[in-house]
């Protein structure tokens, strides 16, 4: 009976030693979110240096190891714990309904997340879209790649300040009226003046 009692108050321990660092580093990671602040998927910083979530970018895929997702396990998992135990539930119940239920919140959130940067990767500017486009300059661009202006530019319906390079053998003075001819790996514009006949 002792033995058994002093298994129940070391696992109670352990649950109140998980919930309680792995709750306040939830919040930290709920307000840095709802804040803008990272990329809504943990802690900055600790995250690049584990190299454990490729979400800086979006991906198709659904990515269940991150230390978001370790974070709301373990939060989940320690009150879980703690109310299962209090609840006078036997050990093994106790970690087994704590486990599950610290796994479907884990995928409850891991799937939120990836419907939420969906969304946003969808709103995103296409800016291949802005090939073809007319378009005017805004900050004079030097000639031959020699540095980037400005253009103004309206892109999926809205009106964006863009940079922009040219081939042409001379700068591109603020005012002309250019045509997007591609758009270079660093998202930089190329553009060209429009001569008479493509007016």
């Amino acid at each position: 009976m002792i033995a058994w009692l002093s298994e129940v108050l070391v696992l109670e321990q352990i649950y109140w030693y998980l919930a309680i660092p792995f709750t306040v580093l939830f919040i930290i990671q709920l307000v840095a979110t709802f804040l803008g602040l990272g990329d809504g998927d943990g802690i900055e910083g600790v995250e690049e240096g584990l190299d454990l979530d490729s979400d800086l970018e979006f991906e198709s895929s659904l990515n269940l190891f991150t230390i978001r997702n370790f974070i709301t396990f373990f939060t989940v998992f320690g009150w879980s714990g703690i109310t299962f135990s209090n609840a006078g539930m036997g050990t093994f119940s106790t970690l087994l309904l704590s486990t599950i239920l610290g796994i479907i919140v884990m995928l409850i959130v891991s799937v939120l997340f990836y419907f939420t940067m969906k969304l946003t990767h969808n709103g995103n500017m296409q800016i291949e879209y802005a090939k073809g486009a007319t378009c005017q300059v805004y900050i004079r661009i030097p000639a031959k790649r020699n540095g980037t202006g400005k253009v103004s530019i309206t892109l999926q319906d809205t009106f964006r300040e863009l940079d922009a390079m040219t081939d042409e053998e001379e700068a591109i003075p603020t005012g002309t009226v250019v045509q997007v001819k591609d758009v270079l790996s660093n998202s930089i514009l190329l553009v060209e003046k429009i001569t008479r006949g493509d007016e």
